[in-house]
């Protein structure tokens, strides 16, 4: 019998900023009845600021806390030790799953603005767990059902955008995109829909020249690496395919977006509050909420914690298929 046969898993689930939505659809989920039964789960934050949400909006909570430090904040006001709080949980969840101590994280949302202020440069969730990580390829991908949008590009500029667009890159993130779905979707044989970054996937150059300079040569290199892979394809009839409703059937398996909103957009409509953002390509599992720390309704009761059961359901099968994969080749 393996070390791990017969284990539980053991999840951590970050509080996100105190002064936002991240305490209280934590709290809720934790409290729903309605997680995975094979699973544990440690909620890593501030023992203060959990307690605090919990008392003022009657959250029966039994949730296990690892604490990071006090933080002091009023909903909607976030603060710098609330930030340094929601950043320490982020940096210490990741080093327990480093470390064998969990088996995935989970993120609530936190302020980019906030933690900036700290003197930090600090884009996103996604960039500092692959610095921590040591993570060099990486896909920032939104789930909903067995819909699947991954990012080329996340956190830039748009005008940006189009120098950032390399062969090299390209290929690297359909290679990892592949993988993932492989290794944590259990798809055996992934075909990859790509979008274009201009209208009409540039039309014959008309409205751009990414398509038939970048794109179309990076995919054939993917598909010469054995990679299924189909486009560019318009983005707007791509999405369009994709159906109503984010448990519905789609032709892809995922979809390549040159852009954040580019993805972003449409994964979210599709997922109709109940989103994951996974981040493909780290040594360790981790998925997330699809939204913001919601600022404007923290400390209302109204934050809806739909996408974080998602999360935590997701990084729970995420994690049983990853155990059981190593569990079979040991």
């Amino acid at each position: 019998m393996s070390g791990t046969e017969g284990r539980r898993s053991r999840i951590a689930v970050t509080m996100g900023d105190p002064a936002g939505v991240g305490p209280e659809v934590v709290l809720r989920t934790m409290s729903s009845g309605k997680l995975p039964l094979d699973v544990d789960f440690v909620v890593v934050g501030s023992s203060e600021a959990l307690e605090v949400c919990r008392a003022s909006m009657s959250i029966d909570s039994p949730a296990d806390v690892v604490d990071v430090g006090p933080a002091p904040a009023e909903p909607g006001r976030p603060t710098e030790a609330g930030a340094r709080a929601a950043l320490d949980s982020v940096r210490v969840a990741a080093e327990m799953c480093l470390g064998g101590a969990a088996d995935a994280m989970v993120t609530a949302p936190v302020s980019k603005s906030a933690i900036s202020a700290l003197g930090l440069d600090f884009v996103g969730h996604t960039e500092y767990l692959a610095g921590l990580t040591g993570a060099s390829d990486f896909v920032m991908t939104f789930v909903a059902g067995q819909v699947r949008v991954a990012l080329a590009t996340t956190h830039m500029a748009i005008s940006d955008v189009p120098g950032a667009l390399t062969r090299e890159l390209l290929v690297s993130r359909l290679r990892t995109l592949d993988s993932g779905l492989k290794e944590w979707f259990g798809v055996r044989a992934p075909t990859i829909a790509v979008a274009a970054l201009n209208p009409h996937a540039g039309e014959s150059g008309q409205f751009g020249r990414e398509e038939s300079e970048t794109i179309a040569p990076a995919l054939a290199e993917a598909a010469e690496k054995g990679l299924d892979v189909l486009g560019p394809l318009p983005a707007d009839s791509l999405f369009a395919r994709m159906g109503v409703d984010g448990g519905g059937e789609t032709p892809y398996d995922a979809v390549l977006a040159m852009y954040h909103d580019q993805g972003t957009i449409p994964a979210k409509l599709l997922a109709r509050g109940r989103g994951v953002n996974v981040t493909v390509g780290l040594p360790i599992v981790r998925t997330s909420v699809d939204h913001g720390t919601g600022f404007d309704v923290a400390g209302s009761g109204r934050a809806d914690h739909g996408s974080m059961m998602s999360a935590v359901t997701l990084a729970a099968e995420i994690a049983r298929r990853v155990r059981s994969e190593s569990d079979g080749r040991a």
